[in-house]
């Protein structure tokens, strides 16, 4: 277990060695939160790939079963065949030596039934080679089906370990941070004979970063077209629509939740173009842009260790629209920096 620190204890060691454990856990925190994402899209592509499997399996049952049925339709019909054979020819020994193959029977009935018999006979021959085929597949199917569900649940072992790691971390920071703040109250406490010069010297700073900011915020304004009636501003109007929707794993139904590629799915799907539900899947489907070439509604993502974890959706002036992960709100926000690549549907 992670230690916790709070109250006294924590409140007692220096200022600088609380802070460093709070950006060592918030390091960490990031580094567990992306391998979540990650995980999250690995266990939904796996559990899509267990379900086609099982439709697999299911096809082929049926297939097995309407061969059956067919070879059973073929038989009563040529019982029904015999009996009416049996009933013109008149004669009981007649159909008796036709259906028990003596060669007394009558000669018409004898050479209709046997006929009829040869067909019904190549219908079981390819029953039985059908039925042999769709056996020996279901049985891969099935062994495949295993195979993926204990993947499956290997890769949901892992996101509940990573899970319950974020949340420890998380209460720890919250400890740490804690702690942080009482040694900040003490020292302040301590000094405050040179309380007031400190606090006209950061005001002063203050201001003048204040005046910084507004002077870079004044700067030339994002190069992006902000107008247009395309399908890019179609899917960036119907993203913003669901702003304040929960985030909500595997997502994708409007008023109710999305996780991130489901809401760029969903968005881009109200201005007529589909895409799948992956961040990895969609950069595979997408024309890929340079980030300096940025319309809004095109798409932004990121990676870690070759692997596509999360997309955002870009909607001008260097913001995009996203459901980050658990606990968050779909919301408009700067885009993130570290972008891997950008690509427009």
């Amino acid at each position: 277990m992670l230690p916790i620190f709070g109250g006294q204890a924590g409140a007692s060691q220096p200022v600088s060695t609380l802070q460093s454990k709070a950006d060592s856990l918030a390091a960490k925190i990031a580094t567990i939160q992306v391998k979540l994402q990650i995980l999250s899209e690995e266990y939904d592509q796996a559990a899509t790939r267990e379900a086609q499997l099982n439709r697999d399996v299911h096809k082929d049952l049926r297939s097995i079963a309407e061969a059956r049925d067919a070879v059973a339709e073929d038989k009563a019909s040529l019982e029904r065949q015999a009996i009416d054979a049996y009933v013109n020819g008149g004669s009981t020994s007649g159909v008796l030596s036709v259906l028990t193959g003596k060669e007394n029977a009558l000669p018409a009935e004898q050479t209709y039934l046997q006929a009829a018999a040869g067909n019904l006979s190549i219908a079981v021959s390819s029953l039985r080679f059908s039925e042999h085929a769709l056996v020996t597949r279901t049985t891969q199917l099935r062994h495949d089906e295993a195979q993926s569900h204990l993947a499956l649940k290997i890769l949901g072992a892992a996101r509940s370990h990573a899970n319950a790691l974020d949340t420890q971390l998380t209460a720890t920071l919250k400890g740490v941070n804690g702690s942080l703040a009482a040694a900040v109250a003490q020292e302040e406490q301590q000094q405050a004979t040179r309380a007031a010069a400190e606090a006209a010297a950061r005001q002063a700073v203050q201001q003048a970063q204040q005046q910084s900011d507004a002077t870079v915020s004044q700067g030339p304004a994002d190069a992006t077209p902000p107008g247009g009636d395309g399908p890019g501003l179609a899917a960036v109007r119907a993203a913003e629509s669901q702003i304040g929707v929960p985030y909500v794993w595997g997502g994708s139904s409007p008023g109710y939740g999305f996780d991130c590629s489901g809401l760029t799915m969903w968005a881009w799907g109200q201005a007529g173009v589909s895409l799948p539900h992956s961040a990895e899947d969609q950069y595979l489907s997408v024309e890929h842009i340079s980030l300096s070439q940025l319309q809004p509604g095109d798409l932004i993502f990121y990676a870690a260790d070759g692997y596509v974890y999360h997309v955002i959706m870009y909607v001008g002036d260097g913001k995009a629209i996203q459901a980050e992960q658990t606990g968050t709100l779909i919301q408009v926000a700067p885009v993130w920096p570290g972008a891997f690549a950008a690509g427009r549907p």
